[in-house]
C-alpha cells in the first residue's frame, strides 16, 4: 500500500490550526477569568467605631484604591456635625453609599425622606446608591409601597443618578426557611418588580452566618445575584460580622470564594457592622485597615483579594 507524504503547503496549515486553535483556547479563557476576576467596589463603615472613619490614617490604601464610605443611619447618627464634617473630608475624593430604614406607609416614607434631608442633603452627600432595610422584621413589602418610598426619597432630594436599593432580608427570617427554595428571586415576581424598580438589589448576607445556614439559603442568595445580574440591574452584598468575631476575615474571603466559585460576584462589597453595644474589645469595630477582622480590615483585604484572582 503506497504511503502517502504530507505536502508542504498541508504541513503550514495544520502548523497554523494549531496555532490559532491555541490562540483561541488561550483567549477563551483569559476571557472567563476576566469575567470573574473584574475589580468590583468595595464601601467600609459601621455603627460600633463609626469615629474611626474620621480619622484619615485608618484608611489610606484602602482609599487610594477607591474604596468608598458606607453610613449606616444608626452609626451616622451617633456623630455629631463636626464628626460628620471630618468623615467626609477624609473620604472627599470617594464614593459614598448610605443605609436608610424603611417604613410601608406613606406616612412613614415621608419620615426617611425628612431624615435623608436631615441627616445626609445638608452636609452635601450625593451618594452612590442608597440601601433601604425594605424587609426588615420580615416585612413583605409590595412593589407599589417600594415604589411609593423611592418617590418620597426623590422628592426629598435624592438625586436621580443615585440607586435606591432594596436590601433583602428576606432569606434570613426563620418563618421563611421551610419554603425558602421555592421563592427565590427567579421565581417570585413581586421580588422581581421590586429590583427593577429599584435598579438592583442589597443582599444582607453576614458570611458567618450564610455557611452556618442550610443549602437552600447558600442557593437562594446565588441565585438573588444571578437573577438580578442577568437583568443587567446592580448587585450589593452587605458584609457583616454578626457572629464571626475573631473568624470574620476568613469567613469573608471563604464567602468571596464561594461566590466567584458559583459565577455569583456582586459589583459591590458593603464591609459594615451593626451593633449599636459594642464591648470595648471587640473585634469588629470599623477600626484600621491593617486590623484583619476589622470592617475597613476586611473591606481592604476584599480589595486586594479581587484584585490577585
Amino acid at each position: 500500500m503506497k504511503t502517502l507524504i504530507p505536502s508542504p503547503r498541508l504541513k503550514l496549515a495544520k502548523k497554523y490550526f494549531t496555532i490559532a486553535l491555541t490562540l483561541l483556547v488561550s483567549a477563551a479563557a483569559h476571557a472567563a477569568e476576566a469575567t470573574t476576576s473584574a475589580k468590583y467596589s468595595v464601601f467600609a463603615g459601621g455603627v460600633a467605631g463609626v469615629e474611626a472613619l474620621a480619622v484619615a490614617s485608618n484608611s489610606v490604601a484602602f482609599r487610594s484604591a477607591g474604596g468608598g464610605v458606607y453610613l449606616h443611619n444608626n452609626g451616622w447618627g451617633r456623630l455629631d456635625a463636626t464628626q460628620r464634617k471630618a468623615v467626609l473630608a477624609v473620604f472627599s475624593n470617594s464614593p459614598v453609599a448610605v443605609e436608610l430604614g424603611f417604613g410601608g406607609s406613606p406616612k412613614s416614607a415621608e419620615a426617611w425622606a425628612k431624615s435623608w434631608q436631615r441627616s445626609y442633603l445638608t452636609f452635601g452627600i450625593k451618594p452612590n446608591f442608597i440601601a433601604a432595610n425594605a424587609f426588615a422584621n420580615n416585612n413583605h413589602p409590595t412593589p407599589e409601597q417600594w415604589a411609593a418610598y423611592m418617590a418620597a426619597l426623590r422628592a426629598g432630594g435624592v438625586p436621580t443618578n443615585t440607586l435606591i436599593l432594596p436590601t433583602f432580608e428576606y432569606q434570613n427570617f426563620v418563618p421563611n426557611r421551610a419554603t425558602l427554595a421555592q421563592c427565590t428571586v427567579s421565581m417570585q415576581t413581586n421580588f422581581q418588580a421590586i429590583i427593577r424598580r429599584a435598579g438592583g438589589i442589597a443582599l444582607d448576607t453576614p458570611p458567618g452566618f450564610f455557611f452556618a445556614r442550610e443549602p437552600a439559603y447558600r442557593d437562594w442568595v446565588v441565585d438573588a445575584i444571578r437573577w438580578t445580574k442577568s437583568a443587567g440591574l446592580r448587585t450589593v452584598v452587605i458584609v457583616s460580622p454578626h457572629k464571626s468575631l475573631n473568624q470574620y476575615a476568613t469567613h469573608t474571603q471563604r464567602f468571596q470564594e464561594y461566590l466567584r466559585a458559583h459565577q455569583a460576584m456582586p459589583d459591590v462589597f458593603a464591609v459594615e457592622n451593626y451593633n449599636p453595644k459594642a464591648a470595648a474589645d471587640y473585634p469588629n469595630c470599623v477600626g484600621n485597615e491593617n486590623q484583619p477582622d476589622t470592617q475597613l480590615g476586611v473591606a481592604r483585604w476584599l480589595q486586594t483579594g479581587l484584585q490577585k484572582k
